[in-house]
């Protein structure tokens, strides 16, 4: 619609990513040398991680077109909650291999000798796994099986792992040593800096022929950043809205007036929605009354548990002292409970 009002060669601000649209930020050039330094060690694991809208899918298709030249065999995995039954047989689909009715061995033979078949041709093998925060421990450690496969010392398989931020607490927390050990590389895409930010505005819009129509007011960069927090998803989301909202209003001049009543609109269509992309575990507005009763949950079991304890320990003092002058009532006093302190308190101590 505005891009012919504006006379621009195509969208500049599309969500779909788009591998010569990609803003060389400090954190992707930094990313894609680690991607491209665990390719040519050619073995164990890559992990990408960052929040969502970063740029980490983008990425991975501007490394595909950098290794479009070489001998290789990529095969692409969008993981969606694949658990160790599930991660193999999405494996051998993913290299074109046949997979219903096959059993976890067979399908572990098939993919090995298919590996061996590539390395025989000297073909690398890569498998890149893009949301793989979303996969189970179980399958994470089947991959980790997988990148063991090898011949005559050489690793027949790589497997790049990109995923949110969540990947690296799914690892640390299940105790994942084993696959910590075989990642070679590991870098987190962080959000665009405010002049980053105001750089990709403008590297995108020159990249479909912007001749400054229509004229940004310098006010509104620092306004998107502040928005979206540099992350470049959302910076497309505000600049292709504020577009339209040119286009629509015939402005050849966008200024903060315009931007404000473009995020207003945002705003309130997206009312109760976290401001960040990455939804946080509860709702903002229920995480402290939540966390308060937790608290008081907790100390409702401690003070039942020290209640049952200590009514333990009277009936251990009644027992012994049964043992020691025979059976018969024995009734509670201010004696069990002063037998109690004696039998909690060190020896060192009432001395």
């Amino acid at each position: 619609m505005y891009q012919t009002f504006y006379q621009l060669r195509g969208k500049p601000f599309q969500l779909t990513p788009d591998p010569g649209m990609l803003f060389p930020s400090k954190g992707h050039q930094r990313a894609m040398a680690y991607l491209l330094y665990g390719f040519e060690q050619g073995e164990g694991f890559v992990m990408i991680t960052g929040a969502v809208g970063t740029g980490k899918t983008l990425l991975i298709q501007k490394l595909f077109e950098e290794l479009a030249h070489r001998n290789i065999v990529v095969a692409s995995l969008a993981s969606a909650n694949l658990d160790g039954e599930d991660i193999l047989p999405a494996v051998a689909s993913a290299l074109d291999l046949p997979y219903e009715r096959r059993s976890k061995e067979a399908l572990l033979q098939d993919v090995k000798q298919y590996l061996i078949s590539l390395h025989a041709r000297h073909t690398h093998a890569l498998l890149v796994v893009d949301e793989a925060q979303t996969l189970t421990p179980a399958a994470l450690e089947m991959l980790r099986i997988l990148s063991n496969l090898e011949l005559k010392g050489h690793a027949l398989l790589q497997i790049f792992l990109v995923g949110q931020a969540e990947l690296r607490r799914i690892i640390v927390s299940n105790h994942m040593e084993q696959l910590r050990q075989r990642i070679i590389a590991s870098h987190r895409i962080e959000p665009l800096g405010e002049e980053e930010s105001r750089a990709y505005i403008l590297h995108r819009l020159h990249a479909v022929g912007w001749n400054n129509d229509p004229e940004l007011a310098p006010e509104i960069f620092a306004e998107v950043y502040r928005d979206s927090r540099g992350i470049p998803r959302k910076i497309n989301l505000i600049m292709d809205r504020l577009l339209l909202h040119g286009y629509l209003e015939e402005l050849h001049s966008l200024d903060l007036a315009a931007l404000t009543m473009v995020l207003d609109e945002m705003h309130e269509e997206m009312a109760g929605v976290p401001p960040t992309l990455e939804a946080p575990a509860m709702p903002q507005n229920q995480e402290l009354p939540r966390a308060t009763a937790t608290v008081e949950r907790e100390a409702k079991l401690a003070a039942l548990e020290l209640k049952i304890l200590l009514r333990l320990m009277r009936e251990e003092v009644r027992l012994k002292r049964m043992l020691r002058t025979g059976p018969g009532p024995l009734p509670a006093s201010a004696t069990d409970d002063a037998a109690i302190v004696d039998m909690r308190c060190p020896r060192s101590s009432r001395e």
